[in-house]
Formats: C-alpha cells, structure tokens, sequence
C-alpha cells in the first residue's frame, strides 16, 4: 500500500511524505509474536508528487483526513503513538466537509523502528506497552 501524506493547513513550500507499508511478516517466527511486523518506509517529496503518481499510471483511490495526536518516548524503544480519527472526504481536497468513519471510535496505532536484528525486542517492547491499552 502506497499513502501520501501531507498536513494541513497545507502550505505551498511544504514537503509531502510517501508512505509505503508492506505485508504483514509470515512465517514460525511471526506467529511466536503478538505484534503485526510490516515493512514501512517513507520518504519526503515534493508537492509535485502527486502529478508523478498519475504519470506512473496511479489512480487516486480515496482521501481520508486523520485528526489527533502523536507522542513519541523511550520505553525499551522509542516508539510513536498516534491516538486519532478517521475521516472521510466525499469531495477530493476539502476538508472541510469531512464525514466521521467511525463517530466515537479512536484509531490507536503503535510504531516502532526495528532492523531485522533487533526486530524481536522491539516487538516485545511495543506488545508490552499495548498491554497498557486493553480495556
């Protein structure tokens, strides 16, 4: 999955970032874990990055607006914590008239980075934070 980022309110010397997330990781050593391991990179671009996606032959799909926070602290690891919602936009580039996907509901996404080294500590550190979070 390829996303493009960008914050708003947008401004026209502001970068964008293009996020590619892999699958899942598979395998004995995935299933030993109680964490989802993806390959996720990101890259800064310009705000021309757009018109290459459509040259590339991409199709925009939908656009949705993330509203909340990120916290970022060392917890074994340094992990990133984003607490947000998600919306909608029935109209491409306005904002404004973003619809709730979940009203109520708050998306809690836990990163961390990890080599193929260190992947196992980092996944046992983010797993015992998100014990935090069970209800």
């Amino acid at each position: 999955m390829v996303k493009l980022k960008k914050s708003l309110p947008f401004q026209i010397h502001q970068c964008m970032t293009v996020r590619f997330v892999g699958g899942a990781m598979r395998g004995a050593g995935a299933e030993q874990l109680s964490v989802l391991v993806r390959t996720v990179i990101e890259s800064k671009a310009s705000k021309n990055v757009l018109r290459l996606f459509y040259a590339l032959g991409y199709k925009l799909d939908h656009e949705l607006l993330r509203v909340g926070f990120a916290f970022h602290f060392q917890r074994g690891t340094q992990m990133t914590v984003t607490v947000s919602s998600v919306n909608k936009m029935p109209q491409l580039h306005n904002p404004d008239e973003a619809v709730p996907v979940t009203p109520g509901i708050q998306l809690v996404e836990v990163t961390a980075p990890a080599s193929s080294e260190t992947y196992t500590e980092v996944a046992l550190a983010v797993s015992s934070f998100c014990e935090y979070l069970a209800p």
